[in-house]
């Protein structure tokens, strides 16, 4: 899907156009990686357009294969750790926009905000996958 550097460049109106051959292309797939920070955020910041639409028109145009987003834990889609209400909130509103299977991450593997967004995408009602990061030593810059 689009959770690339096409994020960046390629307005909904231009995936759309594939939307439709990918829903039969790709409808043994597992999931398509449709959605998470960089996608939201540039789709507000730089392309000028909704992402809750975007998602939406996409899910509308790909009925048949399971969309999948990265859910930074407490930071959501975000820079910065959100209340946790916000947190839940937003999933509830990407279930309800397209998105079913969070896969949810912590940059630190810090686990309270890792199981914010595990609960509050379970709740919403999707599948969830937990995943650890892998971000090296961040106290030693030699390694």
């Amino acid at each position: 899907a689009h959770q690339s550097l096409l994020a960046t460049r390629m307005r909904t109106k231009e995936l759309e156009r594939c939307a439709e051959y990918t829903n039969t292309a790709l409808s043994n797939a597992f999931s398509l990686e449709m959605w998470g920070g960089a996608t939201f955020d540039v789709a507000m910041r730089f392309l000028h357009e909704c992402p809750w639409e975007r998602l939406e028109s996409l899910r509308e145009k790909t009925p048949d294969i399971p969309f999948q987003m990265l859910l930074r834990g407490a930071n959501a889609v975000g820079y910065t750790n959100y209340p946790d209400n916000v947190v839940h909130k937003f999933c509830k509103q990407a279930h309800a926009s397209g998105i079913d299977i969070f896969r949810v991450f912590d940059s630190l593997n810090y686990v309270d905000n890792l199981k914010l967004g595990v609960d509050a995408a379970g709740s919403a009602g999707g599948f969830v996958e937990g995943a650890m990061s892998y971000t090296g030593n961040v106290a030693d810059p030699t390694k």
